[in-house]
């Protein structure tokens, strides 16, 4: 867990500073774990968040604006009434505890002075937020623990709070206090026990960041055991945890984010301290600023991760729905293929009745239909007459072309569902940041329903996959008018909702900038609306893509190698990407000017039609400048 109890001590005493008399304005409960007070200090607004969530607990000022539920939980109601108007005395911190107990004084129902207390426990799966009046008793908390959670401290309303257990842990001013040349649980240590682990053991508010730290800056082996060390290292130690401990009481910190790599833009760690035996720091400002920061980009990509599994699924499931539909009106297809067959057999049995004995099986009879006039054996049912039987086979032939007929035609919507579904899949996967998702999720839940219509077969980015209507239920005009006008009020709503969401960008070179659709919407937009008739459009060959559209500035010219990264940057966001190439592993991917693309009517987003192309075969790679992901 990135806070340990120094950086809680140096947190403390950063946010007494920055709150020091503040007035409680607002409180929010944004989720079932999450606290925000709104403070004004000095008419200026400063946010404290404060999260119990056993996965990631935290506590500083942030900048984020967090969504406030339309229905407050029964926990910040309760803090609303009593809080609201409090002014916050100070904020108290155990030694070196991650718990944090800010003190607030406020004016009772009768109009008398009274104190309250809030305490923040930011301890991993142990945290909490409790509310406790001036004597101590706690008024409600946000995670009950009753006796059968836990025998050792009760968390209920009406209970005397109790600080959490110790863990028989000696504070770092006991030790520097004491100060012999060679602390006591090194000298006395014999078990084979890790260094780092031996520290974390007995001394509080110590995290394995600053331990780790601490025996790097002494060039002592991470692993070796306390038994293994040599009288000297075992001093060496000593004095640099003395050292340690002299920054720490001195109040010399230094809030720094530390990441794995130079390039890497997300951290994985802070602290209050600057700690040089670690090689890629960054220096901030604030404890505050750090943790504000490192807890942005971890809640980003959680929800970023959530988010694309959420919708993966969900692609998933219709991707299954639609394969199901596909092979149930595939079948209907071939069996529909037998009604030539059946008209066939009809025609023979009554051209040739006085040949069919009453109640037979079977019946072999001359097949006129074929020119070497072979005989074909007839299955008959004995408890019919031949013409009854003749009378099936006709029946037979009109329901299975009727079937031939529909099933032609759904098979047609099926398979170009499917292939918008995975095109929708394809660019799931090569998604990079929220907005990518988004544009996905507008798009699904704009198109989610098939739709239909046939017309000639035109050479397309994905074969059948056009000329489609809406499906609409049959009623009556006036009804049908009404459906119209309602979904396309939706429609306008969500498509201006998808105009927030940019496309990618690429600046090539100066006045010649590449743009690619995050979703089939954008593309649309992209290549039929935005896209000048002169522009080069790119998509990758007979496989399900992004659209790119290469622009040049007048004055400008496009040179052979800028063509080629608009190649790229499309094979780079296509299915071709994840998949087996010929070429020697080269992507085909068709350029032509956009005005040489076409959309056919009722077509699904992103399925258009296109001549005059010409075919590049190149390796998927995006460029080594990207103005906006």
């Amino acid at each position: 867990m990135p806070l340990d109890g120094v950086s809680s001590n140096f947190l403390c005493k950063e946010l007494n500073y920055e709150l020091a008399d503040a007035r409680v304005d607002r409180i929010y409960q944004p989720n079932r774990f999450t606290i925000l007070l709104i403070f004004y200090v000095n008419r200026v607004q400063k946010r404290l968040l404060i999260s119990a969530n056993p996965s990631s607990p935290r506590i500083y000022l942030t900048t984020a604006e967090l969504e406030n539920p339309k229905s407050p939980p029964s926990f910040c109601m309760m803090l609303r009434k009593y809080l609201i108007g409090a002014r916050l005395k100070e904020i108290i911190q155990p030694d070196y505890e991650r718990v944090f107990k800010f003190k607030f004084t406020t004016i009772n129902e009768l109009g008398d002075p009274d104190e309250k207390y809030l305490v923040a426990e930011i301890m991993g799966r142990y945290s909490n937020i409790i509310f406790l009046n001036k004597d101590q008793k706690i008024h409600d908390a946000l995670i009950h623990v009753d006796q059968d959670i836990s025998s050792k401290r009760e968390v209920m309303p009406a209970r005397t709070y109790q600080l959490p257990p110790t863990q028989n842990k000696k504070s770092l001013d006991f030790y520097y206090e004491q100060k012999p040349a060679v602390l006591s649980f090194l000298a006395n240590a014999q078990e084979a026990s890790r260094i780092d682990k031996v520290i974390l053991n007995h001394v509080q508010g110590f995290s394995p960041l600053l331990v780790s730290s601490i025996i790097a800056a002494t060039g002592i082996e991470f692993r070796s055991h306390v038994d293994q060390l040599s009288s000297n290292q075992k001093q060496k130690l000593s004095d640099k945890f003395y050292k340690t401990c002299e920054m720490i009481r001195a109040n010399a910190d230094q809030p720094t984010l530390y990441f794995f790599d130079k390039n890497d833009h997300k951290p994985y760690d802070f602290h209050a301290f600057e700690l040089k035996s670690l090689p890629y720091r960054e220096k901030v400002s604030s404890l505050s600023i750090a943790m504000d920061v490192f807890y942005k980009l971890q809640d980003a990509e959680r929800i970023y991760e959530q988010f694309k599994q959420k919708l993966e699924r969900n692609l998933n499931q219709a991707i299954s729905r639609t394969q199901k539909k596909l092979d149930f009106h595939q079948r209907d297809f071939v069996e529909g293929q037998k009604a030539e067959q059946y008209q066939r057999l009809g025609e023979l049995l009554n051209s040739q009745l006085y040949l069919v004995q009453d109640q037979a099986t079977e019946v072999e009879l001359i097949d006129y239909f074929d020119p070497e006039q072979n005989k074909i054996k007839i299955q008959l049912k004995p408890q019919l007459s031949p013409a009854d039987n003749a009378k099936i086979f006709f029946k037979k032939y009109r329901k299975a072309q009727a079937k031939y007929k529909s099933a032609k035609r759904l098979l047609a919507m099926d398979q170009a569902e499917l292939l918008w579904l995975n095109s929708l899949h394809t660019a799931l996967e090569r998604s990079e940041v929220l907005e990518d998702l988004q544009a996905i999720k507008i798009e699904l839940d704009l198109f989610e329903k098939p739709i239909e219509n046939q017309s000639s077969v035109k050479k397309a980015v994905q074969p059948e996959q056009h000329l489609l209507k809406n499906r609409l239920n049959p009623g009556k005009p006036g009804k049908r008018k009404k459906y119209y006008q309602k979904n396309k009020q939706k429609t306008k709503k969500k498509a201006k909702s998808e105009k927030s969401l940019p496309p990618r960008k690429f600046e090539l070179a100066e006045g010649i900038t590449v743009y690619a659709g995050r979703n089939n919407i954008q593309n649309d937009q992209l290549t039929l609306r935005k896209a000048a008739a002169d522009d080069l459009w790119f998509h990758v060959k007979d496989l399900t893509g992004t659209h790119v559209i290469l622009t040049v500035q007048d004055g400008y010219m496009a040179e052979p190698q800028h063509i080629k990264q608009a190649a790229q940057i499309a094979a780079w966001y296509s299915e071709a990407n994840q998949v087996k190439t010929n070429h020697g592993g080269k992507v085909a991917v068709d350029s032509c000017l956009a005005k040489y693309v076409r959309k056919p009517k009722g077509a699904k987003p992103g399925m258009v039609i296109y001549n005059q192309h010409q075919t590049y075969y190149v390796s998927p790679k995006l460029p080594n400048e990207t103005v906006e992901s």
